[in-house]
């Protein structure tokens, strides 16, 4: 076995999709309306790395928007440290 076959799990990637609003947890004591970042690489729950899964994402007054994000895969969130909005008006 060689370790060059390896691929580190929680090397930060970068996506593109839009962000939208959906109901998490439906018919459960943890249901709350969650920020999913949509792409071509599947929908994941998206919020900020550094921030507390308790309170408000700041990035729900973006939804319907298409971003940038850097960040981590963990089962299914999306641990972003940095995004930006993607204009693509020409």
């Amino acid at each position: 076995m060689s370790a060059d076959n390896k691929t580190d799990k929680n090397a930060p990637i970068t996506m593109r999709g839009r962000l939208a609003l959906k109901t998490f947890g439906l018919h459960s004591k943890s249901e709350h309306l969650g920020v999913y970042l949509v792409s071509d690489q599947g929908e994941y729950l998206i919020r900020p790395s550094d921030g507390n899964p308790f309170t408000d994402n700041p990035l729900m007054p973006m939804a319907g928007k298409q971003i940038s994000a850097t960040g981590t895969i963990v089962d299914y969130v999306f641990l972003v440290s940095s995004w930006h909005e993607i204009n693509d008006s020409i």
